[in-house]
């Protein structure tokens, strides 16, 4: 396939132990789209260490863009100082149990000064560091974090439009809204009596019907997409790419990063395609297809690029190269290619009647003869190849 093509071209969810498939048996990245750092902490993950609290602090500061190893290192530090800070003001309080700790862990965020002020694009792991904005992913990743690091169970939730925590009582699951420093199990009635007045506080449970339970590594990745408009990269098809492979990567699972994978791949190839950049088109259009062979996206796409090369050797009166495009294209995707069929027999047909119009009555008549073996009883070719005289 690789051999023709070069011809042609020049011519023209859910455990608490994660347990992976290697994300490196379906993608692989290309050189420059890793930094060093990016590669080591890539590298664990496709490995298995997904169970590595340490990696799960990492990837929320990578994640968030911040891949040069110095710069990493000063936030790692950072996020050192607030888990330090929290073992060293909240480890009494963990002999009271999950939901007494769940609820003292997220109320302390807010007293600490951690998580200041909410900002709905505030997603990004140094905007917590520098201003103490935060939005409902990164408190929800840095929530998760911590009281895992405490020795409790915890489970990221994402819907359409919202994250937020669950974690795991005695009793019960316990959904925690950590954009709100009251936010532990909401539908409670918090009263309090300060000794002047009785306040009570109320944090209303929302009722999310697409929720899915997800762990940290989902939530992290979560990062990537997220982070598209903030870094300003809309209508760069390149860089898309690469954030919704290092997605997949950290969740393989998880079908939106699947998905979000196969509509990168099949942008840039389109996109590619539209510049007359087709051999770029056709080697992305490859990656997607190893990636998800059975994806009627890329599948349709494949065929688009076949048809886009043969009409336009086809306008150009080139029916040698259409032929011959065409013929790759079918053999190349096998079932589902009509387009290319109807247009290889115009393809022919086109050819037979310019060589018999310019009297080459051998060529015309050799043309229909290879035509119809392809094309059976084809009326087209036998009519023609019956005028052609002898």
């Amino acid at each position: 396939m690789k051999y023709c093509i070069k011809a042609i071209l020049f011519l023209l969810i859910i455990t608490n132990s994660i347990i992976y498939s290697n994300p490196s048996d379906k993608i692989k990245f290309e050189a420059g789209e890793l930094t060093e750092l990016e590669y080591d902490f890539f590298t664990k993950i496709d490995n298995g260490e997904t169970n590595d609290l340490e990696l799960h602090y990492d990837g929320f500061i990578i994640a968030s863009g911040i891949t040069d190893k110095d710069e990493f290192e000063f936030y790692r530090q950072k996020l050192n100082d607030i888990r330090n800070l929290a073992k060293k003001e909240l480890s009494l309080y963990v002999k009271e149990g999950s939901y007494e700790f769940g609820k003292k862990l997220l109320n302390w965020l807010y007293s600490s000064g951690t998580l200041k002020k909410y900002f709905e694009t505030s997603t990004l792991f140094q905007d917590l560091i520098y201003k103490g904005e935060y939005n409902c992913l990164s408190s929800s990743i840095l929530y998760s974090l911590l009281y895992t690091e405490f020795g409790f169970k915890v489970r990221g939730v994402l819907t359409s439009s919202h994250s937020f925590c669950t974690v795991y009582t005695d009793n019960k699951a316990v959904d925690v809204e950590t954009t709100l420093s009251k936010g532990f199990d909401p539908g409670q009635k918090e009263i309090r009596n300060t000794g002047t007045s009785t306040i009570v506080t109320f944090v209303p449970k929302g009722n999310y019907r697409d929720r899915n339970n997800v762990d940290i590594l989902t939530l992290i990745a979560t990062l990537y997409p997220n982070s598209i408009s903030l870094k300003k990269i809309e209508k760069d098809l390149e860089k898309q790419l690469i954030m919704a492979k290092k997605a997949y990567y950290l969740s393989p699972n998880t079908k939106m990063y699947n998905d979000n994978l196969v509509n990168a791949y099949n942008r840039l190839a389109l996109d590619y395609l539209n510049k007359n950049n087709f051999e770029d088109s056709y080697k992305v259009l490859e990656e997607a297809f190893i990636f998800d062979s059975k994806n009627p996206i890329t599948k349709n796409n494949r065929v688009h690029y076949y048809n886009t090369i043969g009409t336009s050797y086809l306008s150009k009166r080139d029916f040698p190269n259409a032929i011959e495009i065409y013929k790759t294209g079918i053999s190349d995707i096998g079932e589902g290619a009509d387009v290319l069929k109807r247009n290889l027999k115009v393809s022919y047909y086109n050819y037979a009647v310019t060589e018999y119009n310019q009297r080459r009555y051998n060529n015309a008549s050799t043309i229909s003869e290879e035509a119809l073996k392809l094309f059976p009883n084809d009326r087209d070719f036998i009519r023609l190849l019956s005028s052609i005289p002898k």
